[in-house]
């Protein structure tokens, strides 16, 4: 994928999660949840709560603490740069 340097992170996301749609129709699902989350993180800010619940539903509580403290607030940054 090539990147657009004035696409933002949101755009640059649903790009990726479409190419893969297209290459890896065994990932086609996963990827639709991917740009539903990107979308809806576009219409709406989530909360550092709602991001913390999307992390608990999505890994199963399979991540260290402090793997999932990482990943909640780089959430929260994607969150915050995101437009």
């Amino acid at each position: 994928m090539q990147g657009d340097p004035d696409a933002s992170p949101i755009e640059s996301i649903v790009a990726l999660a479409t190419e893969i749609i297209d290459e890896c129709p065994s990932c086609a699902s996963r990827a639709s949840e991917i740009i539903v989350w990107a979308r809806e993180i576009r219409e709406r800010r989530p909360s550092q709560e709602e991001l913390a619940a999307l992390v608990d539903a999505t890994c199963h509580g399979l991540l260290p603490h402090a793997q999932r403290t990482l990943l909640i607030n780089g959430l929260r940054a994607l969150v915050r740069f995101a437009d």
